[in-house]
């Protein structure tokens, strides 16, 4: 009788919830009344660092640096030559980028600081890296050059008081966690949590060598139907930048650089903390991060990519989101398409960062990527990003927010009364297994 009612509630909830706001939710506790356990914005007792998703009002974020860049060699990040986007791939090289190209990505970045912070926003800034000098894993591989820290996002992860690590699944990135390591200090002197994914060995079976290489070829379509990628299960690994946060619900996209592997590692950390944590499986034919594929703008509301949605789409529509299908990207000419690699797609237009329900930042570019979000009444700040397209990426990437101002909700109903109804078996079938016969 206890299910059929909660069944019951649950139907006239989803009724008068087809569009839900979520502001009437509560919080959605943690396990126990640990303060290392954050569940609430409160700096008071969770140190500086506190977001549950993508959209809170932000008042503090890291924005990334490109001193140094360098494109990593495909022969030794086997993952490298699945990314590139451009229709010259004889443009790969290794080495430094070209030095007028690092120099606008940082007058770029300098740039979105200064935006930010006009908007209110505090910055802090990782530390640039010798990424020009080689280095190598013993028993792993070597490397003559690595990549970049222009972006955040792919390492650092923000999920409650908790800065997290990702272990990342380029062999070129294996150092980069070192420009981040003071500023992760400093938040943990002041009360953060500081959580560091075990670091790859990224030796050769890791990486399936006869994987296709041609995005467009029936083989690579299969294998990517049949859920299989170019980094197998050898070890954990993952891009922070494969992960969304929506409140209780964090969404783990596997890809060439996110394995099963790592996401049941995420899961296991933090599923005790109350969080749910779903895997992910796009139509991209390119699988890296999820931030081009699935954007949330607000509670109910997400810009979603029609040439890569998910398997797992329905999870949203079933609770009430809306998945606003993305204009086309036009990405614009420029004077290094023809002599440098781009590792980023023609849909990176989209990769737009949050600084509350009602502002985003976007390129300056996009036109009509601007005016459809101001359809749904969101507030662009236009911004000239044109070089960091191929130095890593857009503004979601360049970034990741450290605190929004915002408590964890739950925004899938579905899954609470799901849980609701467990709990409630869980009490019966623990009540009767007490009662003696």
């Amino acid at each position: 009788l206890k299910l059929q009612f909660l069944y019951f509630i649950g139907c006239i909830h989803i009724h008068t919830q087809m569009y839900p706001t979520f502001s009437n939710h509560k919080p959605a506790p943690a396990v126990g009344t640990d303060r290392y356990i954050c569940d609430r914005f409160d700096p008071a007792t969770f140190g500086p660092v506190c977001a549950f998703n993508e959209w809170d009002p932000l008042e503090e974020v890291i924005v990334g640096v490109g001193d140094n860049s360098c494109e990593p060699d495909c022969s030794i990040d086997p993952v490298w030559r699945y990314l590139f986007h451009s229709e010259d791939k004889t443009l790969a090289r290794r080495g430094p980028y070209p030095k007028d190209l690092i120099e606008q990505g940082c007058r770029e970045l300098d740039n979105l600081t200064r935006v930010l912070q006009n908007e209110g926003v505090c910055v802090r800034r990782p530390t640039p890296a010798a990424f020009h000098e080689p280095f190598s894993a013993p028993g792993a591989f070597k490397s003559p050059c690595g990549f970049n820290a222009t972006c955040p996002r792919d390492f650092l992860m923000t999920l409650g008081n908790n800065l997290i690590e990702a272990p990342m699944g380029l062999r070129t990135r294996f150092y980069e966690y070192q420009c981040y390591r003071p500023l992760i200090q400093d938040y943990f002197k002041m009360g953060a949590n500081w959580v560091a994914a075990p670091k790859g060995v990224m030796k050769d079976a890791l990486y399936d060598e006869s994987y296709p290489v041609d995005e467009n070829s029936p083989e690579r379509q299969e294998m990517l139907q049949k859920h299989k990628y170019v980094t197998t299960e050898e070890e954990p690994i993952w891009d922070a930048a494969d992960w969304m946060r929506m409140g209780k619900d964090i969404f783990a996209q596997r890809s060439f650089v996110s394995n099963e592997f790592g996401i049941e590692w995420f899961r296991r950390q933090f599923a005790p903390m109350g969080y749910r944590v779903h895997t992910m499986h796009s139509e991209d034919l390119v699988p890296k991060h999820i931030d081009c594929t699935l954007l949330p703008l607000r509670p109910g509301l997400a810009l979603e990519n029609p040439t890569r949605k998910f398997e797992e789409r329905d999870l949203f529509l079933k609770n009430g989101w809306r998945l606003l299908s993305s204009v086309k990207p036009s990405p614009k000419p420029d004077k290094w398409m023809k002599t440098v690699i781009r590792p980023t797609s023609s849909w990176i237009g989209i990769n737009i960062f949050s600084i509350d329900e009602q502002r985003v930042v976007a390129s300056d570019t996009e036109e009509a990527v601007i005016k459809q979000l101001e359809s749904v009444g969101v507030k662009v700040i236009p911004v000239p990003f044109q070089a960091m397209f191929y130095l890593g990426g857009a503004f979601h990437c360049a970034t990741t927010d450290v605190r929004r101002r915002g408590d964890r909700l739950s925004y899938f109903p579905q899954l609470d009364e799901q849980e609701a109804a467990q709990d409630e078996v869980k009490k019966y079938t623990d009540f009767v297994g007490h009662v003696p016969l």
